[in-house]
């Protein structure tokens, strides 16, 4: 076994027997894809409003940046958080697994939408349902981290993307809808990451 390795058992131990829980790592993530995600809606939504000399039909170029961006970052910010003391616990792995599942839901859920407007000639709209998925799913991301790292702070931001997605519906094709969304992703992930950011402890030397 790796020297950190046991600096990390021994520091997840002490944790344990004071009866506090490891901290989360992935606030930075959180940040990264909250703050991308509340730039593009707002521009999004801009475009609907009629505020930016950009076609309705090229908003995806806003999301197209936004991927390219959110992608190359993240190959950079991860840097470091595998030496940070308890990256291995329960609690962080579980918050791994449940944004890693959300993530890829979205992202076929995207596929499919591009296709079916593409080849079968589905409403643009369509893409608006997006964000209802999107808002469930960080509910769902949230809820599992809550209950199983022990974060019952996280249930907040998983009633409020609940209610989100719940909302959505009744503005599809308004570019409220995205101002909405923005708002809403600052409160339940830039926020929270930037709390988690805070609390992330000191790598292991």
């Amino acid at each position: 076994m790796s020297t950190h390795a046991e600096q990390d058992i021994a520091w997840l131990k002490s944790l344990a027997e004071s009866g506090a829980t490891a901290p989360l790592i992935g606030g930075r993530y959180l940040l990264l894809w909250g703050g991308l995600s509340a730039i593009a809606c707002i521009l999004h939504g801009s475009v609907y409003a009629g505020w930016l000399p950009l076609q309705g039909d090229r908003v995806g170029l806003i999301w197209l940046v936004y991927g390219m961006l959110g992608g190359t970052a993240s190959a950079f910010i991860g840097r470091g958080l595998a030496a940070k003391p308890g990256a291995t616990s329960a609690g962080n792995r579980v918050s791994r697994a449940a944004w890693t599942a959300v993530g890829l839901g979205i992202f076929a859920y995207v596929m499919a939408i591009l296709a079916w407007t593409l080849f079968f000639g589905a409403p643009v709209t369509l893409f608006d349902s997006i964000l209802t998925i999107a808002f469930f799913g960080y509910a769902f991301a949230f809820a599992v981290t809550a209950a199983l790292a022990a974060q019952r702070w996280l249930y907040l931001p998983a009633l409020v993307s609940g209610a989100a997605a719940a909302v959505t519906p009744l503005l599809y094709g308004t570019s409220w809808l995205y101002f909405m969304a923005a708002a809403v992703i600052v409160a339940t992930a830039v926020l929270p990451g930037l709390a988690m950011v805070a609390r992330e402890p000191k790598a292991i030397s």
